[in-house]
């Protein structure tokens, strides 16, 4: 068995870019999936395997996330983090996040917070929910950017399931993209992910005290967001925008000027 971190993990990678000669034999990732929700992790592994060799990002992820959590083999954080680290180099955001953690946390990897930096910036980028959430999480005392895992105890650092690919509910194959191909794009930018509402309502009011110019008229909501064993936050959005461009435009006046992080969001649905 190929292993990313042991034998040749450039073929891996090498993979990528003959991914077409090979597709057409990779196992269908559909199968895939429904031996893994039925707990026929072996089966599920070899196809898997497979296909991440044909050069699909997906399933890299979902082999980092087995091995992460014994499915099929022994947990091996080493191989977990090296699967996830393939996937987030072709460019796979749920992926480049899982790294992102990893290395805040140093498991599987030894701990590095710029390398952490980078790949939720890079999942970030590509609008991947928890990256953004990540990023623009405050503190409610001095509403200044604070890591999500910063001051967590030992017992928190604890492997949480929801924070993976949750495959046997949600993963299909479907393309969400297609039903919003004839929607008018909503563009907003988030500026906070903070632990109350009244906190990122605060956070407004100071970023209105300091650019009254750019905020005034601009709508804003406080969404909350929450999952099972996972804090809530409360995302403070501005908005809504003609163009990406303008958001953009938006949030790099608020860093120029604030020093706070902000991140377009332009998916109709979020």
């Amino acid at each position: 068995m190929l292993r990313p971190g042991c034998r040749s993990f450039a073929l891996v990678l090498g993979a990528f870019w003959i991914g077409w000669a090979h597709s057409a034999t990779a196992p269908d990732f559909d199968a895939a999936a429904e031996a893994y929700r039925a707990n026929d992790f072996v089966t599920a592994r070899a196809a898997f395997l497979e296909r991440a060799n044909a050069g699909d990002q997906r399933s890299m992820a979902i082999l980092g996330m087995m091995s992460r959590f014994g499915e099929g083999v022994p947990v091996d954080l080493v191989d977990a983090f090296n699967w996830y680290l393939a996937a987030a180099q072709a460019g796979h955001p749920p992926a480049q996040f899982q790294v992102a953690r990893m290395l805040n946390l140093g498991e599987g990897v030894a701990a590095d917070a710029q390398r952490a930096q980078y790949w939720f910036n890079q999942a970030a980028e590509q609008g991947y929910e928890k990256a953004i959430d990540h990023l623009t999480q405050q503190a409610p005392e001095a509403l200044s950017v604070t890591p999500v895992e910063k001051g967590v105890t030992d017992t928190a650092k604890t492997i949480s399931r929801v924070w993976n690919f949750q495959l046997p509910t949600t993963f299909t194959t479907t393309d969400s993209s297609l039903a919003k191909m004839h929607q008018l794009p909503v563009v907003r930018v988030q500026l906070g992910a903070m632990n109350t509402k009244d906190a990122a309502i605060d956070l407004w009011t100071l970023i209105q005290d300091e650019l009254p110019d750019l905020t005034l008229n601009l709508p804003f909501t406080v969404s909350h967001y929450s999952e099972p064993q996972q804090a809530s936050v409360f995302r403070l959005r501005v908005g809504e925008f003609q163009s990406r461009d303008e958001g953009q435009f938006f949030c790099q006046q608020v860093k120029k000027v604030s020093r706070r992080p902000c991140w377009v969001i332009s998916d109709p649905s979020q």
